[in-house]
């Protein structure tokens, strides 16, 4: 498996690589919780390619381009024997239904880990019309509003 890089404890910080300030929240709320064993953690995980450029593009513009357009992992996160692709966001939506199956399924390729891997979406409030999906393709759902997991 490629690296990860240095891995972080999960502890309540006043930032989160590329986390905006209403996912920060949503996250800072679920390590606050401490309801789960969760041992490490990564942020900001490149699971994709991104935009590609013609080869010729100037060393900076491939730079840029990488920077700016490839796919993110919220949060990569280490529970027992477990590791988690999370996404974080103030309501667990569409949105973060496309985005849960993506980058699961982009880290999985990339990284190729020998432990399994569960796609997870930590948010505060549910869309109740999703719920059957998530649990369809085997995604969870944790929501610090309803803490039912």
């Amino acid at each position: 498996m490629p690296s990860l890089g240095v891995s972080q404890k999960p502890i309540v910080m006043p930032r989160y690589a590329q986390m905006m300030a209403l996912d920060r929240d949503v996250w800072t709320r679920f390590l606050e919780a401490e309801a789960f064993p969760i041992t490490e953690v990564w942020y900001d995980v490149h699971v994709g390619e991104g935009l590609r450029l013609p080869a010729d593009a100037p060393q900076l513009d491939q730079k840029i381009s990488s920077a700016l357009y490839e796919k993110r992992a919220d949060v990569i996160a280490r529970v027992g024997s477990q590791l988690w692709v999370v996404e974080v966001k103030p309501k667990a939506d569409m949105t973060a239904l496309g985005q849960i199956i993506t980058y699961r399924e982009l880290f999985l390729q990339k990284y190729r880990p020998a432990e399994s891997v569960l796609g997870v979406v930590v948010c505060d409030q549910v869309d109740d019309d999703l719920l059957l999906i998530f649990e369809a393709i085997g995604a969870v759902v944790i929501s610090n509003e309803y803490s039912e997991f």
